[in-house]
């Protein structure tokens, strides 16, 4: 997965169920904005926030992955997290990555939505310990929000490193997606021509 010498390096995660544009601008950006070496496209087992046993199949999730970043520089699928058992814990991945790459420094990237519970997720002092966060601007969490939760969580948390990643706003969400197929509505706004192929082809999201 990784080169030994690999020096900074992001982890974009998620269901990805499908993959789109919002989620390939959060890694695109990642890059340029802080000169990483990579960003790992890394999707979740069995994530402990919603269970996904009646999705697609994780088959069908990789193969849209690899098909969306075929060709971007620096985005590389990543299978670390689907090799592990049991439910996905990001404290848990960032800790066994930390153990294997011990000269990597790891960035972990997630929306502005999800910085507000940050401090309830599963032992966020171990993610925070192991992994600067670049936090990004979504509906839901406003700026001034965003700002005041980062401070009470450089308090909490007196170690961690938290920066902000200013993306183009995308208004898309994979459950939109979804609902769209079914809907027989237009989706080439919201994901890759490949992707939109690869669901017309396997019959996804229709029932």
């Amino acid at each position: 997965m990784l080169a030994q010498k690999a020096g900074h390096v992001g982890i974009l995660g998620g269901t990805f169920n499908p993959i789109h544009y919002g989620h390939i601008e959060l890694g695109v950006q990642a890059l340029e904005q802080f000169r990483l070496d990579k960003v790992l496209v890394m999707p979740n087992n069995k994530p402990g926030y919603k269970d996904i046993s009646n999705e697609v199949t994780t088959d069908h999730r990789v193969n849209m992955i690899k098909l969306a970043i075929d060709g971007i520089k620096g985005l590389e699928y990543s299978d670390f997290e689907l090799r592990r058992p049991g439910i996905t814990y990001t404290s848990d991945t960032l800790e066994a990555l930390h153990e294997l790459y011990p000269d990597v420094h790891w960035y972990f990237i997630m929306g502005g939505d999800s910085i507000m519970y940050f401090d309830h997720w599963h032992r966020p002092d171990i993610i925070s310990r192991h992994a600067t966060l670049l936090v990004t601007t979504r509906s839901g969490a406003s700026e001034d929000m965003i700002n005041d939760k980062i401070a009470s969580l450089h308090s909490l948390f007196p170690a961690s490193d938290i920066r902000r990643e200013y993306i183009h706003q995308h208004d898309i969400s994979s459950s939109d997606i979804r609902a769209a197929v079914r809907s027989g509505e237009d989706i080439r706004d919201m994901v890759p021509d490949s992707v939109i192929t690869y669901i017309r082809d396997n019959g996804l999201y229709h029932v």
